[in-house]
């Protein structure tokens, strides 16, 4: 896959330097990161204790993953679910198609697997209507743009210019960010009650009771998972976890490295519904697209090794990251320019390997020339990940 050459990357970033606009919203985003992430501790001081177990688990579990998406496909399918594994984006966007059908409404909720595969745009291109509901991913949804940050996707917009581009699709004027949290929840609610299918991502999956947990701040999540009668989960195997406590240990370390006090919702969806609420049909597709490799050639859903050596192989640390983003914020770079640096799918710090994963070698080579290599990025990771010896590895691609 060919990505983004060194000279657009620098382009892009130029232009993003010039817009007072977007540098204005990428400084008031990052300002009080660290801040806010301290505030956190101080409130779950346990926080970076559970980070270092679930550091250990990780990497145990990465050894045994084969053995874990086995447990849970099974205990899953026990519950009523419908397992699918998809080697890669063009898999993943035909068993989705398989599922959805063509035309139709279907509401999502944010997933950073959907970014990867460019999911939006397939279904959209397939005849399905989609309504992105996480208030930041629709912003980026209007304005036909990618996300800026793992979490908070439409960090780096202004409360001015998404006043200008919300009004237009809510019917009113919007004079201040409650407005605009209002007029999109009503424009919303309508959607989550004629959708047929929901979409959602999964911060992590639990082997031994085959749960799907996800974490969300705005309850566009539960919306998204209750109301339409068919639900989707995608997401990738590296959060396929042992236990249930195991999971959610990881989900309360990414909420507060990311900067959060305490998450609105954490979730944990099982099988089907058995009540009058909720979906009758549940899928769960899960993604390789390049992981496997990335692991050092393991072959999840075979026995079969590899017979050639993938230059991404050595970016297997990358595996351990739970997506807070924490070391986007903390990077002078990203403070700077923000989504700018970045991939088709990911920004900035760990997102370059991240893009040389599961996207495309050469565009992360060509990100990675812009990183300062100051290390704040390994400092602030709540999983240790030796962030810069990974850029580093990218320039050798």
């Amino acid at each position: 896959m060919i990505g983004l050459s060194f000279e657009k990357v620098h382009g892009r970033i130029l232009l993003s330097l010039k817009d007072k606009d977007l540098r204005k919203g990428s400084v008031e985003s990052t300002r009080d990161e660290r801040k806010n992430r301290l505030e956190a501790f101080n409130r779950h001081p346990y926080v970076v204790e559970w980070a270092k177990e679930v550091r250990s688990i990780k990497e145990q579990m990465l050894q045994d993953s084969p053995k874990l998406i086995g447990e849970f496909r099974d205990r899953f399918e026990k519950n009523g679910g419908h397992f699918h594994f998809a080697k890669d984006g063009d898999d993943l966007k035909r068993e989705l198609l398989q599922v959805v059908g063509k035309g139709g409404l279907l509401v999502k909720s944010k997933s950073l697997v959907g970014e990867e595969v460019a999911l939006r745009q397939f279904l959209q291109s397939n005849g399905t209507t989609v309504f992105e509901t996480d208030l930041g991913e629709f912003l980026v949804q209007l304005t036909n743009g990618v996300p800026a940050h793992m979490v908070t996707p439409a960090v780096n917009m202004t409360e001015s210019r998404a006043r200008k581009v919300l009004e237009p699709y809510v019917g009113s004027e919007l004079p201040n960010v409650e407005s605009m949290v209002l007029g999109v929840r009503k424009f919303m609610r309508e959607k989550f009650f004629d959708a047929d299918v929901g979409l959602v991502g999964a911060n992590a999956l639990a082997a031994d009771t085959g749960s799907a947990i996800f974490i969300t701040n705005e309850g566009n999540g539960a919306l998204t998972s209750i109301l339409p009668s068919k639900l989707i989960i995608i997401t990738s195997i590296e959060k396929v976890y042992p236990r249930f406590t195991d999971a959610i240990k990881a989900c309360v370390v990414q909420t507060n490295y990311s900067g959060f006090m305490n998450t609105s919702y954490i979730h944990a969806i099982n099988g089907p519904s058995a009540g009058a609420l909720g979906p009758k049909e549940v899928h769960l597709i899960l993604l390789d697209n390049g992981r496997t490799k990335a692991m050092g050639g393991l072959q999840h859903m075979s026995k079969k090794a590899p017979t050639f050596r993938d230059e991404r192989m050595s970016l297997s640390e990358t595996l351990y990251c739970l997506k807070c983003g924490a070391c986007q914020l903390a990077c002078p770079v990203f403070k700077e320019v923000d989504g700018a640096w970045g991939g088709q799918a990911y920004t900035a710090a760990i997102g370059i390997p991240w893009t040389a994963i599961t996207g495309s070698p050469t565009e992360a080579k060509a990100l990675s020339y812009f990183c300062l290599g100051c290390g704040e990025c390994k400092e602030i990771c709540p999983m240790g990940i030796d962030i810069p010896e990974l850029i580093r590895r990218c320039k050798s691609i």
